[in-house]
């Protein structure tokens, strides 16, 4: 009965939506309103409650992205009080660098240790397309990762916490090679995976990516990679863990009822469109408006 209750009252509310957005003369406007008023509630109240276990993540950016892995970093870490993290960073920065990126988030956040790892040569000859080169740096991570690590959350860098990871870090994955979100039934988006290492490593399939990168040119090549070396071992998460937000609302109009209970309360915000809320001449909604206050906290004090 409450579960039919619930129905009716979002038919009610749509049909309200509908008769007030007639009333709407600009078609723009029109679609932005009803986005507006049925977006999910981010809850941003970060759970203090403390977790034992240390979650290891990782990141890989160059120079030029520093700020953007820095904001990404930097909301991990204060939406986390209850939690602590070892940050691996896959980056070809200078030693300066790195040691003013430590210092950032040292004399900011106690629960973040943050360790640097370089790229090595192995994906030298794989294909790249239009992207650069440190996109095959995530998959070097079997390798690059000390031996006691037996999995790792990896995230992209234009991405934005509003949630801890413990869930993520609790997710059970057992003998399959990754679990992420997936964009249709067979294919994932890789800019949040976990990784199950030990079974990369067990299996041997650091090889196998490698010949793969360099014998297959796509338009994705180390998404593309990853699904292939990958298919039938990966295991799904919900949405909430990789949301893909754009400019406005227009990912929810793809969303089922289901699916929209799923991201309620994300753990992840993924800028992954064309427009990015680091462009400060773009407009400002919502889940921008959220990312632009940790990035100008990046860019006033770094």
């Amino acid at each position: 009965m409450e579960r039919l209750s619930v129905i009716y009252f979002k038919i009610l509310k749509r049909l309200v939506l509908h008769i007030i957005e007639f009333f709407i003369p600009s078609k723009v406007f029109r679609k932005n309103f009803v986005a507006w008023a049925t977006f999910p509630k981010f809850n941003l109240v970060p759970d203090i409650t403390k977790y034992d276990k240390t979650i290891n993540v990782a990141f890989c950016f160059n120079d030029r992205y520093i700020p953007l892995a820095l904001t990404a970093i930097s909301s991990l870490l204060e939406n986390s009080p209850g939690c602590k993290y070892d940050i691996y960073c896959v980056t070809d920065i200078t030693k300066y660098s790195q040691t003013k990126i430590s210092k950032y988030i040292k004399n900011r956040y106690s629960n973040g240790n943050i360790i640097f790892l370089k790229p090595n040569k192995d994906y030298d000859r794989a294909h790249c397309g239009r992207w650069p080169h440190a996109i095959w740096w995530r998959c070097m991570l079997p390798k690059l990762l000390p031996n006691s690590v037996n999995r790792i959350i990896y995230a992209d860098v234009d991405t934005l916490f509003v949630r801890d990871l413990r869930d993520a870090n609790e997710f059970e994955i057992g003998t399959n090679l990754l679990a992420g979100c997936f964009d249709s039934e067979t294919y994932i988006n890789s800019g949040f995976l976990i990784m199950n290492i030990k079974q990369f490593r067990m299996e041997n399939k650091y090889p196998q990516m490698i010949y793969w990168a360099e014998n297959n040119q796509t338009r994705c090549p180390d998404q593309d990679m990853l699904n292939a070396i990958c298919h039938g071992r990966i295991k799904p998460m919900s949405r909430k863990f990789n949301l893909i937000v754009d400019g406005g609302y227009s990912f929810l109009k793809t969303m089922n009822i289901s699916q929209y209970r799923e991201i309620r309360y994300p753990v992840m915000l993924h800028y992954a469109g064309r427009v990015k809320p680091w462009d400060a001449n773009i407009k400002s909604f919502f889940t921008f408006k959220i990312y632009r206050q940790y990035y100008k906290t990046v860019i006033d004090n770094y």
